[in-house]
């Protein structure tokens, strides 16, 4: 028999191998046992981990690379004493012989010969069968599993495969005499996939682009190392991430060579036609083919590790690897064409038998069937909104060709609404207008759909109206809502209750906003839409914020945070708000180690929400931690990324309020008041407006900025413009009960007073703000406002006026000194401003990139950084962030 000794060649580890403690642990506590089984898809690295593993073992290993060719039982058997022999000369010395005979004897009656001999021999030994999958006879396995079962216990045998062996693994498990690795444990993590794409390949990625890829190719190592030498010399790094797929030529060739060309036709055409799905049951995909036994193939698949992933316990759901379902799909494309889209449609078709709405229309879209399409989404969309999924929903209308939306009503009332919650508020009326116009001739829709849908077109326009400050419309269009929606139809009530707060609030009428927001959520409730319950009692708790009631708001927008809740307590989009709403407290509060990390949640969870002006919220609420924790490049990039929401949108009035009084605390903050000036001079507003509740008292920005230039100036005549200000502005806020603006006013009061040098005065301000704010536990209201409130509120103490509440404010405004002093760490501690520049000369910008960033020039950056340089003691911008960071400045 030709006998290549090459194969029992232990391969070298690579010279430039990522390296894998983690597995080499693994392998090394797998010696325990009687076998190690590592299975996975081609091209995971299998072979390669095994000769990284050998260095780091003292067993003595054996090896053999099997391929198609071992198939014979005498064959394989000769292979496997030979491989043996490699460590011990003599071992099966007898029985290799008997192998090489014309005639040889079953190979049964020789193993227990062979057994006998390894148990008698000394040394412990590993075999390692590389390559196991290509082992199909029967025979072979029957003997293989002979010789596990009385194999001694100095043996130790380690397969590398594809799939799994036909053995009793189960019962190999289940005595724990056996380790496996499979490909979710071969899988590169993050960190060794950075390793190799940058310390291996030396591509220099950054941490985003090691991620897309990561995730493009699911830790698939030959798909990493194709991916990273297609990469080497390009330029444009980011487009070939983005366009790496199963089409791409190295991956393609693999996939091809490797796995599809290796299954029956049968398989074949399974593997192509089910790739349309992104995921698989049985049923589906029994529906999909229009046959049966899918389930049974499925489990074929899974069985023989064919880059396909299992979804649940059950093995009921599975999904391709994804750069091989994007193989499959593009060879579909080119081999049966004509036979895509009824694929889809069948698809579609079962998924809607079983209620999957999304998948269901996006088959419809997949399988080019508009019409179809058109109606799945107005039979769905009421269930969309409810799940808060607006953005899913406007996704699917804006990919209907206009001429259908135009003549579906529903349709068009849908697009408005969807509109409107991205902020894309142009055009929606038109939307509203067009509906109304194919109402009446409509063929889809039934006598009492045509009877009630203009209540649904009236609820959306008066969202809009909200939006536009045109109360009384909110009202008019609210009250026709409530007449014609179905009193059963709780959710759309509910959204009309929002309406209906929000007019109210808008007029100054806090007790009716919150009756109104209570009968939204009560409503919402009754109907068990909890999402759209949540987002009432935030805006209920708002309400109780104007009252200055915060221990209430804080009550009510917990209890929103829990009704947001899915099972097992997973957050969905819309616990963003509320969370928002409890990282302001908590900054009032002064307690900012847990607010901050509340409204950074806060964004990431309306993000994913998509409704821009909740979005818009939470920028603001982070600013304002921002600012409290003076972070003022931080607060910058914030409102930096809340102006890039903003455009091409329309925010609602409340939320630029918010942003605008961020963006003024700020610039004054950091010494720039010429912007500040700047805004007043072109908002819009008036010293002698008419002031708008819709607005949220807008012109308390106006007053700050003018305090502001007083304090700098001291002037007269600029003080008696923001006083005259804030006596209307106090009167308007304490004819709407907003207790809460009445603080901020008073507080505002007192500080230009103080800048005035009228101290009496402005402690008389400042005791009414105290006698308000003490049952709400202000505290940030206060020390937020810096030194001239610190000597304010050290002459409260001294004088008597609420005591306990001015040491507590006053234990607080030194703390939070105390903890800015101390990030200073510096004899002569650096200023705001040189801390600010001190964060940017932690990053790669120049001095030129930094003085356009804070809009200063060149010269006073330098001037900045030479202070920062001799306050600290340092020499160059390393040792300066190095000692910052030590010290904790940064």
């Amino acid at each position: 028999m030709p006998f290549l000794t090459t194969k029992l060649y232990i391969p070298p580890p690579h010279p430039t191998l990522v390296a894998r403690p983690r597995l080499i642990k693994r392998l090394n506590a797998g010696l325990q046992g009687k076998l190690t089984l590592i299975t996975a898809p081609a091209g995971y690295g299998k072979t390669t981990l095994l000769s990284e593993w050998i260095p780091h073992t003292n067993r003595p290993i054996a090896w053999v690379s099997l391929d198609e060719s071992d198939n014979e039982v005498e064959v394989f058997w000769t292979y496997f004493i030979a491989a043996l022999q490699t460590i011990q000369k003599d071992l099966g010395e007898n029985i290799l012989k008997v192998l090489q005979y014309p005639a040889p004897p079953s190979v049964d009656t020789l193993l227990p010969e062979l057994i006998n001999e390894i148990a008698a021999s000394s040394p412990p030994i590993a075999l390692i069968l590389d390559d196991f999958h290509t082992i199909k006879n029967r025979r072979i396995n029957n003997t293989l599993t002979y010789f596990l079962d009385n194999m001694p216990p100095q043996m130790h045998l380690i397969i590398s495969s594809r799939s799994d062996p036909p053995w009793p693994i189960a019962h190999l498990r289940g005595r724990r005499e056996m380790a496996e690795l499979h490909a979710k444990n071969l899988r590169f993590t993050s960190e060794e996939t950075a390793t190799f794409l940058n310390n291996v390949m030396g591509l220099n990625l950054s941490p985003e682009k090691v991620t897309a890829l990561e995730n493009r190719t699911e830790g698939w190592i030959t798909g990493l190392q194709m991916a990273a030498l297609s990469m080497q010399g390009r330029e444009d790094i980011a487009g070939f991430i983005e366009a790496f797929t199963g089409s791409h030529r190295f991956i393609l060739d693999y996939l091809m060579e490797e796995v599809l060309e290796q299954q029956s036709p049968r398989i074949q055409a399974f593997l192509l036609k089910t790739s349309i799905l992104g995921r698989m049951t049985g049923s589906l995909c029994d529906a999909v083919l229009d046959d049966v036994n899918s389930q049974l193939i499925l489990e074929q698949l899974e069985e023989t590790n064919l880059f396909i992933v299992h979804l649940d316990d059950k093995r009921c759901w599975y999904r391709y690897h994804h750069l091989f379902a994007e193989l499959l799909r593009n060879q579909l494309t080119l081999t049966h064409p004509q036979e895509i889209s009824a694929l889809h449609q069948r698809a579609s078709a079962w998924l809607e038998a079983e209620g999957l709405t999304e998948e269901t229309i996006q088959h419809a879209f997949a399988a080019k069937d508009n019409e179809q399409a058109a109606r799945l989404i107005e039979k769905y969309a009421q269930e969309m909104l409810q799940q808060s999924k607006h953005s899913l929903l406007s996704s699917w209308i804006e990919a209907l060709p206009h001429e259908i939306i135009q003549n579906r009503p529903w349709l068009c009332v849908y697009q408005s609404w969807t509109r409107h919650w991205a902020g894309q508020r142009e055009g929606g009326e038109d939307s509203l207008n067009n509906a109304e116009r194919t109402l009446k001739d409509a063929p889809f829709l039934s006598a009492e759909e045509k009877r009630i849908l203009p209540g649904y077109i009236a609820t959306v326009r008066a969202h809009y109206a909200l939006v536009n400050g045109e109360i009384p419309r909110v009202i008019e269009q609210s009250q026709k809502s409530l007449q014609l929606v179905p009193p059963t139809d709780y959710y759309t009530r509910s959204t009309i209750g929002v309406a209906l707060g929000g007019a109210y609030w808008g007029k100054g009428e806090i007790l009716n906003a919150a009756q109104a927001f209570r009968e939204c959520a009560s409503s919402a409730l009754k109907g068990g839409y909890q999402q759209r319950a949540s987002s009432a009692l935030c805006y209920q708790g708002m309400m109780q914020v104007r009252q200055a009631k915060l221990l209430q708001a804080e009550e009510t927008f917990q209890k929103a945070f829990e009704l947001s809740l899915g099972p097992g307590g997973r957050r969905f989009p819309v616990s963003g708000y509320s969370l928002a709403k409890l990282g302001e407290l908590a900054c009032e509060w002064d307690e900012l180690d847990k607010a901050h990390p509340l409204v950074t949640d806060a964004i990431t969870l309306c993000t994913q929400l998509g409704h821009v002006d909740l979005i818009a919220e939470a920028y603001a609420a982070l600013a304002r931690v921002q600012l409290a924790m003076r972070d003022f490049t931080g607060a910058q990039n914030t409102l930096q990324q809340a102006d890039q929401l903003s455009q091409g949108v329309t925010l609602d009035p409340w939320a630029m309020c918010w942003l605008d009084k961020c963006r003024l605390r700020l610039w004054i903050a950091t010494d720039k008041l010429d912007r500040a000036i700047r805004w007043t001079e072109t908002s819009g507003l008036k010293l002698d407006d008419e002031f708008s509740f819709h607005h949220d008292l807008h012109h308390i920005n106006l007053a700050r900025v003018l305090i502001a230039q007083i304090t700098q100036t001291s002037s007269p005549s600029t003080f008696d413009k923001v006083s005259e200000l804030l006596a209307r502005l106090l009167k308007t806020a304490k004819s709407a009960g907003w207790v809460h603006k009445e603080i901020k006013i008073l507080v505002l009061q007192a500080l230009a007073l103080y800048a005035m040098k009228d101290g009496k005065e402005a402690l008389t301000a400042l005791t009414q703000a105290l006698t308000l704010s003490e049952p709400g536990g202000y505290i940030r209201t206060f020390i937020n406002e810096g030194a001239p409130m610190g000597s304010l509120l050290h002459q409260a103490l001294i004088q008597g006026i609420k005591p306990t509440y001015a040491y507590k404010l006053m234990m607080a405004f030194e703390e939070d000194t105390r903890i800015h002093q101390e990030k200073s760490a510096l004899a002569d501690p650096l200023t705001d401003r040189e801390i600010e520049v001190l964060r940017l000369l932690a990053t790669p910008l120049s001095a030129t990139e930094i003085a356009a960033k804070l809009v200063v020039s060149v010269h006073t950056v330098r001037s900045h950084t030479k202070s920062i340089y001799s306050k600290m003691g340092v020499h160059s911008r390393i040792q300066a962030v190095d000692q910052a960071k030590e010290t904790g400045v940064l």
